[in-house]
C-alpha cells in the first residue's frame, strides 16, 4: 500500500514538474479507456474525474473564505470546512450528484502567510460500477463552472477494475498492460516495474495532448497490480495519467 500511494505521489509530482501540452481529455476518452478496461478482462469498479490547478488571479486571503463559498455552492456542494494541513490551509466542501457521483472540492493555499495568494484547487467527482452517461453530462458540467471562474480545465480520468479470470497472476499483469496498450495504438514512452506491479506510460493519438516528460510526450497510464489474493489482477487505466490509488 505504501508503495502504491509514493507510486502515485510519484506521479502527481511528476506532473507539476513538465509542460502541460493539453489538459482536457476529449470526451471520448472515458467510453475508450472503460472499454479498454472491460476488453482486457476486468470488472469496472470506481473511476474518477479529477481537476486539478492554480486558481488563474491572486486573491485577497481575507476574501478567500467568501469567495470558496461562493464556488462550493456553484458546484451545488456543502459547506466549506477549513482546516491547517501540512500544505498550509485547505478548505473541503463535499455532496453528490446525480444518484451514482460523489463529488469533493478542495482549495488549498500553501503560502498563508502571504497576503494574496493563488490557491489550488481539486475538484474529484467518484464514482462506482461502469460509467454511464451521468459522468459525461457531470464533466460538462463542472468544466462550464470552471470556465465561468475562467479558469481553464484540466481534467484526468482514471478507471480501474479486477480482472474476473483467476490466473497467473504475476505472469498475467505484464500480458494484461501489453492488452491494453495495443488496443489502444499506444507506444510505451517510460515504465516502472516491481514484483507485484507494472506501471506505464504511454501515447495514443486516440487522445490529445498529454505530457512532455523526460521518456518523451505520453497522455495514458496503465498500472496492473496482483491483488493480495494473489490470484487476481487489478487493473487501473488512466488519461493523461493515473490519479486514483492502484
Amino acid at each position: 500500500m505504501m508503495r502504491t500511494r509514493e507510486w502515485i505521489r510519484r506521479g502527481l509530482i511528476l506532473v507539476s514538474a513538465v509542460f502541460l501540452l493539453a489538459t482536457t481529455p476529449q470526451p471520448q476518452a472515458e467510453t475508450t479507456l472503460t472499454e479498454a478496461l472491460i476488453k482486457a478482462g476486468a470488472t469496472p469498479e470506481k473511476y474518477m474525474l479529477h481537476h486539478g490547478s492554480r486558481m488563474p488571479n491572486s486573491i485577497s486571503l481575507k476574501s478567500l473564505p467568501h469567495q470558496v463559498d461562493r464556488l462550493a455552492k456553484d458546484f451545488g456542494l456543502g459547506t466549506m470546512h477549513k482546516a491547517p494541513v501540512a500544505e498550509g490551509l485547505r478548505w473541503t466542501a463535499e455532496g453528490t450528484w446525480g444518484r451514482n457521483l460523489t463529488v469533493e472540492c478542495n482549495v488549498i493555499v500553501d503560502k498563508p502567510e502571504d497576503a494574496y495568494v493563488k490557491p489550488y484547487l481539486s475538484i474529484q467527482v467518484k464514482g462506482h460500477g461502469r460509467p454511464d452517461e451521468g459522468l459525461i453530462l457531470a464533466r460538462d458540467h463542472m468544466i462550464q463552472i470552471l470556465r465561468q471562474y475562467h479558469i481553464q480545465p484540466r481534467t484526468h480520468f482514471s478507471i480501474q477494475g479486477t480482472l474476473s479470470k483467476l490466473t497467473d497472476s504475476y505472469g498475467q499483469k505484464d500480458k494484461t498492460i501489453q492488452q491494453v496498450l495495443t488496443r489502444l495504438g499506444a507506444r510505451k514512452v517510460e515504465s516502472m516495474n516491481t514484483d507485484r506491479t507494472t506501471s506505464v506510460s504511454a501515447y495514443t493519438p486516440l487522445f490529445s495532448g498529454g505530457l512532455v516528460t523526460k521518456g518523451g510526450e505520453m497522455n495514458v497510464q496503465a498500472a496492473a497490480k496482483v491483488a493480495t489474493d494473489d490470484r487476481h489482477v487489478i487493473l487501473t487505466l488512466g488519461t493523461p495519467i493515473i490519479t486514483i490509488e492502484y
